[in-house]
């Protein structure tokens, strides 16, 4: 690896928008309503530490999945999205972090626009200053992830791409284990009549 490779615990921070909308998916818009179009975004400063393998690839979902579940729950996503444009603009937080990540929940069924089938939903962004952006969206079913990196940092992005499926798919099957254990333990639990 030389000396380009990441020490154990290093700190990274990277940002996480978080959708402040009461209710999640599409809404009818009417004037009686009240409801506004568009999506409120905050945004959540992420420090993530460098650690090499360990046995259990769920290890690292969990941990964040806790600190992001905190976070949601403190004032930091409102703060950031009312106080935004009065002190630091957005490009300033994003250009001082490493990465992005972005996770979009989309439409749960197959949906048409103008009478035409969507096969599916990407976003991306490409004016950000990070070494790696990373998109996961959920359509009808399926997740599509996005990477982009820069490619003077990154030399070989599909080394990267194949690092993070290897990941995903770790950990998905890591937690089918988990859920058929859970499944099991409920079938032979089950009270007698």
């Amino acid at each position: 690896m030389g000396s380009l490779a990441l020490k154990e615990g290093t700190q990274m921070t990277g940002v996480a928008m978080v959708n402040l909308r009461k209710q999640s998916g599409l809404q009818l818009m009417n004037s009686k309503s009240g409801a506004r179009w568009g999506n409120k975004f905050g945004m959540l400063l992420l420090p993530v530490y460098y650690y090499k393998g360990g046995s259990d690839p769920l290890q690292y979902v969990r941990r964040a999945k806790a600190m992001i579940d905190k976070k949601k729950l403190s004032l930091e996503g409102p703060c950031s999205y009312k106080i935004r444009d009065l002190i630091m603009s957005s490009v300033r937080i994003v250009s001082n972090t490493t990465f992005t990540i972005s996770n979009v929940i989309g439409p749960q069924e197959d949906i048409t626009f103008g009478g035409n089938h969507i096969s599916s939903v990407r976003v991306t962004s490409t004016a950000l200053s990070h070494a790696i952006t990373m998109h996961m969206v959920s359509y009808a079913g399926k997740a599509d992830m996005q990477i982009l990196v820069a490619k003077d940092i990154i030399s070989d992005p599909k080394v990267l791409a194949k690092c993070f499926q290897d990941a995903l798919l770790e950990m998905k099957e890591a937690a089918q284990a988990v859920g058929k254990k859970l499944k099991d333990l409920t079938h032979t639990h089950r009270p007698r009549k």
